[in-house]
């Protein structure tokens, strides 16, 4: 199963809190062969959204923003087929990230038949567990967590250049 990263590979990474922008140079790197994906990703941010709206997105447009890339993904012959999605951040309040996760169930709930929101610190990139529980067989990333969540997971990697 190919997983993806999201922030930066299926949608851009800067200005995630107001602008949608969706990667189409990622297609030319995905095998011609479509076939359904997955998306890995990382949301601790979401946890300082109330702190600093302007630079981390609530929730809510964490769930547009996924939504947009199912849809992208999906026109284009990729359907995802699940969502994985890790709210924990070492430096967050531990009932911020379980507040923010519980939001995100709700309204990710309706995205995509197959989904976790996790918020233990096992479940965050660089560890490998979400793409074991995602059966990966290959992930796409932009950064060196994704790089080292392949390498613990026993997966390639595909370096996709970082989608601003």
């Amino acid at each position: 199963m190919i997983a993806l990263d999201f922030d930066g590979v299926v949608a851009n990474y800067s200005d995630h809190t107001t602008t949608i922008r969706l990667n189409t140079g990622l297609l030319a790197l995905l095998p011609r062969q479509r076939q359904p994906v997955v998306i890995c990703t990382n949301q601790g941010g979401m946890a300082f959204s109330r702190l600093n709206p302007a630079k981390y997105p609530t929730p809510l447009q964490v769930a547009q923003r996924l939504n947009a890339g199912r849809n992208f993904l999906t026109r284009n012959g990729y359907p995802v087929a699940a969502i994985f999605a890790s709210t924990y951040h070492p430096k967050a309040d531990p009932a911020e990230i379980q507040r923010v996760a519980q939001e995100l169930r709700e309204l990710i709930s309706v995205v995509v038949p197959r989904w976790h929101v996790y918020t233990t610190e096992r479940a965050r990139k660089p560890h490998a567990f979400m793409l074991k529980v995602a059966g990966a067989t290959v992930y796409y990333g932009d950064s060196p967590e994704d790089q080292q969540a392949a390498s613990a997971a026993g997966v390639p990697f595909v370096a996709v250049p970082r989608f601003l």
